[in-house]
């Protein structure tokens, strides 16, 4: 039987071999170079693997992030990376390494995990349900032409300063859920690590946004894609202070407009796409899922999460097949300054299983909108007009990729 456990400094090479045999990549370990820890790679024990003997058969990364939850930083786990070799596949390792995990995860004091699915079906199994959906938004870029920037673009450069950016991504990720801070990471690691392309070989270009007053309020970070021809602005990231940071930002297609044909952003869904530029039927979009949530620990979740104004009490049945902790009832009482959650043994008002209440709990979508579900795991047993004013839909944006 395979052994469960974090890797070390040792190991962690043989989970990058893996990576580049599941992710068809390229890379040749037998240079001295690419056997050394590049500092701004993750940490060997952020990653877990199952092993025979000193064999690595499959392994993922655990990165331990800071998630914006209704106005509070809360611990979220980053599932990436995740591969098996091809002689060790439908033996479980990755089932066996999740299930530790996730239970080593709760006693952490961890409250959400993330991930980015290869299929939504196969995380489903361990109560990942999912989450912020993107818009993908393709503009020609001689549209957006009459977005007047009233300001000035600054090119980011690899080792340059990025305070402006992480002022303006605080801001930004201020009141969305499962937005990441990157001042959590020390050394400014997470900032190096977004601005270390080299724009001249990777064709990745951040540009700071500042407005007539010399104010920094957004930034963009995009890439020269080549498809069927035409050079188009992918946007990997754009993070804004206001509305007005937001169009400075958006000002740039029509900046560079005689050098590329479109304009492809995956947008977050709280942006409506429609507002960017007049003539609607110049904008193509496309809803596309990606990203994937778990409640880790339900009574602390219940305990964050926004409450409506007044006074108020429910009960609510959670079913979760892998942490024993959030299963049973749990009465939630709130007030004006306060909220109790404790187990009891009252009829529940609600009835669900730990994904419906991963997309409850984080807003992804509201309880009205969810009772359309064809998908078994929710039941409404009374209080319904509260459960509405308590599960309600907020903005989301995983700020992060996995």
């Amino acid at each position: 039987m395979a052994e469960i456990r974090r890797l070390d400094s040792e190991s962690i090479l043989q989970l990058y071999k893996i990576h580049t045999i599941v992710y068809n990549l390229r890379k040749d370990y037998s240079k001295e170079e690419n056997q050394k820890a590049d500092p701004l790679d993750h940490p060997a024990e952020w990653a877990w693997g199952a092993f025979d003997g000193k064999k690595l058969l499959a392994g993922m990364f655990e990165l331990e992030y800071l998630m914006r939850f209704d106005g509070h930083s809360v611990k979220m786990s980053g599932i990436s990376g995740v591969g098996t070799l091809l002689e060790a596949r439908n033996e479980g390792h990755v089932r066996k390494i999740l299930e530790k995990l996730l239970v080593e995860n709760h006693e952490k004091g961890v409250i959400f995990s993330n991930l980015t699915p290869f299929d939504h079906d196969f995380y489903r199994k361990f109560g990942y349900e999912t989450a912020c959906a993107r818009t993908h938004i393709s503009i020609n870029t001689g549209d957006m032409s009459d977005i007047e920037s009233n300001g000035k673009f600054v090119h980011i450069l690899p080792g340059d300063d990025t305070s402006l950016l992480a002022q303006i991504h605080s801001a930004y990720i201020s009141n969305i859920n499962h937005g990441i801070h990157r001042d959590s990471w020390p050394d400014n690691r997470a900032w190096k690590r977004f601005t270390r392309e080299d724009p001249c070989t990777s064709g990745y270009f951040v540009y700071l946004w500042k407005d007539e007053n010399d104010e920094a309020r957004s930034y963009i970070k995009y890439q020269d894609v080549t498809e069927d021809g035409d050079h188009n602005i992918s946007v990997t990231e754009l993070a804004f202070k206001d509305m007005k940071g937001l169009y400075g930002a958006l000002s740039i297609a029509g900046t560079l407009s005689p050098q590329f044909e479109n304009f492809k952003w995956l947008a977050p869904t709280f942006i409506d796409p429609f507002d960017i530029i007049g003539d609607a039927w110049s904008v193509e979009t496309e809803i596309r899922p990606r990203d994937m949530t778990r409640v880790i620990n339900v009574k602390a979740a219940l305990e964050l999460m926004r409450r409506p104004e007044g006074k108020g009490h429910y009960v609510i049945e959670v079913e979760d097949e892998n942490i024993d902790a959030n299963n049973g009832k749990f009465l939630v009482e709130f007030e004006a300054n306060e909220v109790k959650v404790t187990p009891t043994k009252k009829n529940p008002c609600l009835s669900c299983d730990i994904l419906t209440l991963s997309q409850l709990v984080t807003g992804y979508r509201s309880l009205e909108n969810a009772m359309y579900s064809r998908k078994e795991g929710l039941e409404v047993h009374g209080n319904e007009n509260l459960l509405k004013r308590v599960f309600t839909q907020r903005p989301q944006h995983v700020t992060e990729y996995f």
